[in-house]
């Protein structure tokens, strides 16, 4: 069996290389998300990778980050033309993002929505 030794310069340099890989792969995580306009409900909205893609109107499709603007929790309900924050039950409107009720004092940050074909795509 051959010896291998390993010092402690290399050592060191596997550790930081194994470590810079996984910190790059980590910031390699905000690719844009995806989905088919079809799955997305008229009058109501879907959750998808920290977004909602909401489509108030048949051919309209708005995009907002599920980030409560009230404390930062997640917007993770969906209830017919609005999107609710479970934590401190903020209300907001689909249509333009706008809190309508609850302790949140602003709306839904708007998020980067395409169209192409059928697909929509949302980014940040």
């Amino acid at each position: 069996m051959p010896d291998f030794s390993c010092s402690r310069r290399l050592f060191l340099i596997g550790t930081a290389t194994t470590f810079a890989g996984a910190v790059l792969a980590a910031c390699g995580s905000d690719a844009p998300s995806t989905v088919t306009a079809g799955d997305v409900p008229v009058g109501s909205a879907v959750l998808i990778d920290g977004f909602i893609i909401a489509q108030p109107e048949p051919g309209v499709y708005k995009a907002y980050s599920n980030v409560c603007p009230h404390q930062g929790y997640t917007i993770s309900k969906i209830d017919g033309d609005t999107a609710i924050c479970p934590k401190h039950n903020s209300v907001f409107q689909l249509a333009d993002g706008a809190c309508i009720a609850g302790p949140a004092r602003s709306g839904m940050s708007p998020a980067k929505l395409s169209a192409q074909g059928d697909q929509l795509t949302v980014e940040k």
